[in-house]
């Protein structure tokens, strides 16, 4: 898994299509930078899905220490649930109020 990530990686973000809309969560930065990455999707991997493939309705944006996107990682509903929710708990972040 490691060597699909950039050195400079250091947190990831998840995200959901709900239909046409994309759900984004908060971002999470590890301490260990790649590592933590690294260690995270290889976790989730034993769930499901996570590699440098299509995306379809699940996705994890690896993000450098600026919160840059520096990598996309396509996910299933699995690895998504076992990152959000036990490895790297994080919530969706508030869609814009349109007014």
């Amino acid at each position: 898994m490691i060597e699909m990530l950039p050195d400079d990686a250091v947190g990831l973000r998840l995200a959901k299509y709900f239909g046409d809309n994309l759900r984004l969560c908060e971002a999470v930065i590890f301490e260990l930078g790649r590592q933590g990455v690294d260690m995270a999707l290889r976790r989730a991997a034993i769930s499901g899905r996570v590699d440098g493939g299509p995306i379809l309705d699940h996705l994890a944006d690896v993000m450098n220490a600026n919160l840059d996107i520096v990598e996309t990682i396509a996910l299933d509903a699995k690895s998504f649930s076992a990152l959000k929710n036990h490895w790297m708990p994080c919530k969706y972040e508030e869609p814009p109020h349109v007014i």
